[in-house]
């Protein structure tokens, strides 16, 4: 007895069935992170977004193709991210939405969902099978690892990218098929994706593989195949040199390294790190904002030869997979994975504790979806022997079903733990006290989960949290200017000073550190020094508000009332805003 098929209307009418869940898996997306619209800015969003006054104004927008992401917060300090069409994006969001994290985590979902759309795209167009495409949209759009690059405002960095970069990938296929302008649309949507995040150097060699993958001539010799497949890659080439170029010029450099590490540790660390990225694709639970990643010294069984160990077992997988298949889309997946995590591999660009970030997975996610995608498409129908004991025959129902027992589970899997592990990310207690329970020896995450601390004025907490952080690492600056401003507050002026010395030894360029060191000994009646430091802290860095305003006082004190009025004055220039400014200057001028 044959069965009639439940939706063989709807299957007729393919292209429709296509768009209808199509829309459900975008749907199911946006529900996923419909929580973090009442999340606050955490994380780095106060710093990057809300003290940046660099995006409060359109006439400061040329100035983002000349800078660093961080030249707002110090000036000195050399930068590795050079990310103008990203300063852009949060300029039109300040424009739109001023400082409230509600329109900011709108955009930053919205964004999600679209490249959630362009990564079906990709996908439906690469394997040319609506399955395949809408599976890898879903598994993408619902993977837990993306919760910190969507319910984090700063992250949405990741899918403005992947969405410029996606699309000008599919205008290049569109060249390759013949349509003369697309060229032109790739290389500007390069240009826009490169200039919004720098990992988009993979465009090139992803081309390239491309290109050899699909050669126009299957028959041609292996250099004039290499030839053939270098240059439709070669224009991309030549658009990353230009950005290289403006690179170098913004930063003084291509880049700087943050933290001392040498070849060897740095090459022993890249088993650790791809093995944990394997495994937060693979098993996406207990996700932070922190980890402990730490560098590895030694070819110790555990930290290096078991994760060499299956990182070379998940490569044999996936060769064994091309070798029985000669599926190329498995090796284009493939490096789709590979080539976004290999310029992470450098961690000296990274501070300590800040090599491994589920950001950094987002790219490198779409060949690992497209992968499980091409698996499960080839799993066999679990109900196929009851069927054929039923008598059915209908192809289209048999794997409509095997469909169903697949991605139902797997989309309520995924889904519950999306919304689960984006609650994690509802403010900053929350999400650094995670990290700490995360990362028990990550000093970064006891720093900031202290930090928060002091924000809510539990100053005995967080000076005891600082000082376990400086028991690990004395040298640790951040704790050291941290637990220094904390006793500040806490008026331990001292003790104060003590930590603040240290820390403006550690990192002489942070002019807030000589600026509350100079407040220390103000209090102390340590004028002399204390002048000194303001001098050192506006020296530092001009733009700092206070330093002017706190010098004044000091030399007001001493009764050197005309310098005092000189640098009120002067605050006032910084800050017309600044109402102890204006009333000093009004005081001494009526003398």
């Amino acid at each position: 007895m044959r069965v009639p098929h439940p939706l063989a209307f709807f299957w007729r009418k393919r292209g429709e069935t296509e768009r209808t869940l199509l829309l459900i898996v975008l749907t199911l997306t946006a529900v996923a992170y419909v929580a973090t619209l009442q999340f606050q800015f955490v994380y780095d969003d106060e710093a990057q977004i809300v003290g940046n006054q660099l995006i409060e104004h359109w006439r400061f927008v040329p100035h983002y193709f000349n800078i660093q992401v961080w030249a707002h917060i110090n000036t000195h300090q050399a930068g590795n991210y050079y990310r103008p069409i990203f300063m852009i994006w949060m300029r039109l969001n300040q424009a739109a939405f001023g400082y409230h994290p509600f329109g900011w985590h709108l955009t930053s979902v919205l964004m999600h969902v679209l490249a959630t759309f362009f990564v079906y795209k990709l996908a439906r167009r690469l394997s040319k099978r609506e399955e395949v495409g809408l599976l890898t949209a879903l598994i993408f759009g619902l993977h837990p690892v993306h919760v910190e690059a969507v319910a984090w405002v700063s992250g949405v960095t990741e899918a403005l990218f992947a969405i410029l970069l996606i699309s000008s990938f599919l205008w290049f296929l569109d060249w390759r098929e013949g349509r003369p302008n697309a060229r032109a649309y790739s290389l500007l949507l390069f240009a826009l994706a490169i200039f919004s995040k720098e990992t988009a150097v993979l465009m090139m060699p992803l081309v390239f593989v491309y290109a050899w993958l699909y050669p126009r001539d299957e028959n041609a010799p292996l250099i004039k195949r290499s030839w053939t497949s270098l240059l439709p890659a070669l224009p991309y080439l030549a658009v990353t040199c230009a950005y290289l170029y403006f690179r170098a010029l913004a930063l003084h450099g291509l880049f700087h390294p943050i933290t001392p590490i040498d070849r060897v540790t740095n090459l022993l660390t890249i088993p650790s790190v791809l093995w944990f990225y394997l495994k937060l694709l693979f098993v996406p639970i207990g996700l932070s904002a922190f980890y402990d990643t730490p560098y590895v010294h030694s070819t110790d069984l555990h930290q290096f030869w078991l994760p060499l160990l299956g990182v070379v077992v998940f490569a044999a997988v996936i060769f064994l997979w091309w070798w029985k298949t000669r599926d190329r889309l498995v090796v284009f997946a493939s490096a789709l994975l590979v080539l976004p995590l290999l310029p992470l591999m450098n961690f000296t660009v990274f501070f300590q504790g800040e090599i491994a970030h589920d950001r950094y997975l987002y790219i490198p996610s779409i060949g690992f979806a497209l992968l499980v995608a091409l698996a499960l498409a080839r799993v066999p129908n679990p109900l196929a022997f009851f069927w054929r004991k039923g008598g059915v025959t209908d192809t289209e129902t048999t794997q409509t079903l095997k469909q169903l027992v697949i991605v139902v589970p797997l989309t309520l899997i995924l889904l519950s733990l999306t919304i689960y592990e984006s609650l994690f990310w509802a403010n900053n207690l929350v999400l650094y006290n995670r990290g700490v329970e995360i990362a028990p020896n990550n000093n970064l995450a006891l720093n900031n989960f202290a930090n928060e601390l002091e924000r809510r004025h539990m100053y005995g907490q967080a000076i005891t949290v600082y000082e376990k952080v400086l028991s690990r690492n004395p040298n640790f600056y951040l704790s050291n200017y941290n637990l220094g401003y904390v006793l500040y507050e806490d008026g331990q002026w001292k003790q104060a000073s003590y930590f603040l010395r240290r820390a403006a030894v550690l990192d002489p360029t942070d002019a807030g550190t000589f600026y509350y060191l100079a407040k220390c000994q103000m209090q102390l009646g340590q004028l002399d020094l204390a002048e000194q430091d303001l001098h050192m802290a506006i020296a530092t860095d001009p733009r700092l508000l206070g330093p002017r305003y706190t010098l004044g006082v000091l030399l007001r004190q001493q009764g050197r009332n005309k310098e005092a009025l000189d640098w009120f004055r002067a605050e006032l220039n910084k800050n017309p805003r600044d109402a102890d400014a204006q009333r000093a200057v009004e005081q001494l001028a009526e003398k």
